[in-house]
């Protein structure tokens, strides 16, 4: 059923580090004022602040996964094990208040042959692997939940807008991205959710932490349970923002449009979901003035409980050839291939059609995606891109995921045959 909560879509300071209690004290001061005072508005509380410390809840993941990755530009193979090690811990609510803090690890286990520093790309000779070590802060924040529709989040914390195109946790990484600050949501309104966001900080799959000023908007609406139309703005305030696009300022805006849901449903099962998503970016905040693109999305497909075939085309749209659509925040597992060949768009942009499919039988789910990438400015040969993934639910909280990703460059693009495996086991509790 099409949501505004999110419809469903298939996929998918560097080194050890400690966090310091001041990276987070400000946002959770924050959150404790506001505790207070939504405390002070409600009735008497069904339990004391020792009641919801000890009616709690105990979380727990662990993740770990074997890595092979080959590229014709490096002379060796990089091959080893990284593991993710998450512990959290959820109180009962208190006058609608829960608190959640959650630990993280990452760690490479048994043999690492890898260079997981950006830092070291075009001088290491492994291919990077970016999941260095670390141990801090994971999430950490307060959350308020009301019968009259509010919901607000203080602290850091997961953010993913809309379909996670333009912000995400990129949860593939061992090490997850959240970011600092508030959100807030309101949802009184009939079928409609109205939300906004402000984070100060981001700390990046590669363990560092940075400033930045982010700004997210979004207005959503169930017009039916089977349709979901919505609007969204995101303001990115920050230089260098991971985007290598040689600007001094990568500053830049989003405003964009999203259609998604099921056109059709059979009484056999048999369901049409579509998605239309239009936007467009341009400079913010002092960003260069050559940030000046569209971006445009169209699918649809035929879905069932067990199976899924669909088409895509996705155009990061391009500036005449000076610059093409960023996404320096996106699920980058998400979207134009497994082997993250673009992780940054060429200034060129980037057109990508892309074949889907799945196939579920018990517990185990086949899933796969064939891409074919052109340029959005001048129609280049940018290559094909086959994924595969195998999923098994070996038990209820335990999963085992095999993948591998085959990129082939074409003749617009002098890029590296690249060729990745992973298996992951994944246990929850």
């Amino acid at each position: 059923m099409a949501s505004w909560r999110r419809l469903a879509a298939e996929p998918h300071e560097r080194g050890r580090h400690i966090l310091a209690a001041g990276y987070i004290a400000r946002p959770l001061a924050l959150a404790a004022a506001l505790s207070a005072t939504l405390c002070h508005s409600q009735d008497a509380a069904p339990f004391s602040i020792a009641d919801s410390l000890s009616h709690g809840r105990f979380s727990l993941e662990l993740r770990p996964r074997y890595n092979r990755i080959t590229e014709s530009t490096y002379p060796e193979v990089t091959e080893g094990w990284t593991m993710r090690a998450l512990a959290g811990y959820t109180t009962a609510p208190f006058h609608g208040v829960r608190a959640f803090v959650q630990a993280i690890n990452a760690s490479h286990p048994g043999y690492a042959h890898f260079n997981d520093d950006a830092a070291q790309f075009a001088t290491s000779s492994y291919p990077l692997l970016p999941d260095p070590t670390y141990t801090g802060v994971n999430q950490a924040y307060l959350d308020y939940a009301g019968d009259e529709g509010i919901r607000a989040r203080i602290g850091r914390q997961v953010v993913r807008l809309e379909n996670s195109r333009w912000v995400s946790d990129n949860d593939f990484r061992q090490i997850p991205q959240v970011f600092d600050g508030a959100s807030f949501a309101y949802e009184g309104l009939a079928n409609t959710r109205l939300a906004a966001s402000y984070f100060d900080h981001v700390r990046t799959t590669s363990g560092t932490r940075s400033k930045l000023r982010l700004t997210l908007l979004e207005a959503a609406w169930n017009p039916t349970p089977a349709h979901s139309l919505s609007a969204y703005a995101v303001l990115h305030d920050q230089p260098q923002n991971g985007a290598f696009t040689g600007l001094a300022n990568n500053s830049y805006r989003v405003v964009g449009v999203k259609a998604e849901g099921t056109a059709w449903r059979f009484a056999n099962g048999l369901e049409v979901p579509y998605l239309a998503d239009y936007a467009r970016q341009d400079s913010y905040a002092g960003g260069d003035s050559r940030i000046d693109a569209r971006y445009w999305r169209l699918g649809a497909g035929v879905s069932t409980r067990d199976f899924t075939i669909r088409a895509d085309r996705e155009v990061k749209g391009s500036n005449h050839g000076a610059y093409g659509v960023q996404t320096p925040l996106t699920d980058y597992y998400a979207y134009n291939g497994w082997t993250l060949n673009f992780f940054v768009t060429p200034a060129a942009g980037l057109r990508d059609d892309w074949l889907t499919g799945r196939w579920a039988v018990g517990p185990v789910t086949l899933y796969g995606e064939a891409h074919r990438f052109r340029s959005d400015f001048g129609s280049l040969d940018f290559g094909r891109e086959q994924d595969l993934g195998l999923t098994w639910e070996v038990m209820e909280g335990l999963s085992a995921r095999l993948q591998h990703a085959r990129y082939d460059p074409g003749t617009g693009l002098a890029d590296a045959t690249i060729r990745k495996t992973w298996l992951t086991v994944t246990y929850t509790y």
